[in-house]
């Protein structure tokens, strides 16, 4: 091999791993410690959570127990997402999934018995959502076989299962794995679903770029009712203590309470900590977990 095809093929390889890399947008984690009554809140503590993984892919928090984090990263493979397991305590990793596609969404699945992802296949288009038991995380079983665009989900029971499917306008259905039967919903959702304690699915209809509303869907009834208007511009919410929500505008929270508030409350300001852009929440215990998109 001549040094001139030699360089050319090394060029090319970079220019591979680089466009691979770029696929992955560069996001950090921090974790803030709060106390609040109402909208009065108090700052803890801020902790910057993706210094393992500075300037990668770390996305997509979702909290086992009080402790553990599952996420999305390419901490281990550059350009390419797996799901990862943060210990809060230890700071220590643990690599959860190895396939040869790209894993996403990662949750508990409801049985304790391991987890979920979706999974983009290796065409780069089908996206289909698959369990890994505690045994194996190497290997799965693909859940809803005949279904192929899943963009993202949340558990309702261990049978059920809420999912966001495209194309655009995205719909919202409701699969039981046992029967592998979907049910359609309603369409134009957002992608944040959530689930409150009283089992009810929460979830975002979008009206058009500046009008979302945040819904509940009742499994039981059927029923489909308004909770409140989002944030404009902004897309991911979570739940917190006592039903009320949380939602973010690049580096502000904002509160909301069903039960007292007619409106959103800036509550916290994150800008003099490096922290803007936010996207996904993910709340335990006077915790919340948050995604900043960098700049």
């Amino acid at each position: 091999m001549t040094f001139t095809r030699f360089f050319s093929l090394l060029f090319l390889a970079a220019l591979l791993v680089q466009s691979a890399f770029a696929q992955l947008p560069a996001t950090e984690l921090f974790m803030i410690h709060f106390s609040n009554v109402g909208t009065q809140f108090s700052l803890k503590k801020v902790s910057y959570l993706s210094a393992f993984n500075p300037l990668g892919y770390n996305n997509q928090p979702k909290f086992i127990g009080l402790n553990e984090l599952y996420l999305s990263s390419d901490t281990y493979s550059l350009g390419k997402s797996e799901v990862i397991k943060l210990d809060l305590f230890s700071k220590t990793l643990e690599r959860m999934t190895m396939s040869k596609e790209s894993d996403f969404s990662p949750s508990p699945l409801p049985n304790g018995d391991g987890l979920s992802t979706v999974r983009i296949e290796q065409d780069g288009v089908t996206q289909t959502l698959w369990a890994y038991n505690d045994q194996s995380f190497s290997t799965g079983v693909r859940l809803f076989e005949d279904i192929s665009t899943i963009g993202y989900y949340n558990w309702l029971s261990e049978v059920d299962i809420a999912m966001f499917l495209l194309p655009d306008p995205f719909t919202l259905c409701i699969g039981n794995i046992n029967t592998g039967i979907s049910k359609p919903i309603t369409e134009n959702i957002g992608r944040c679903l959530k689930q409150d304690d009283d089992g009810k699915l929460l979830f975002t209809h979008v009206i058009n770029e500046e009008l979302r509303y945040i819904k509940s869907y009742d499994l039981e009834s059927d029923k489909t009712e308004v909770i409140c208007q989002a944030l404009v511009g902004s897309e991911d919410f979570e739940i917190i203590s006592n039903g009320a929500l949380i939602m973010a505008n690049n580096s502000k929270l904002y509160y909301f309470d069903p039960a007292v508030s007619s409106s959103w409350t800036e509550v916290l300001d994150l800008s003099e900590f490096g922290i803007s852009d936010i996207s996904r929440l993910a709340y335990r215990r006077g915790r919340l977990v948050l995604v900043s998109n960098k700049q």
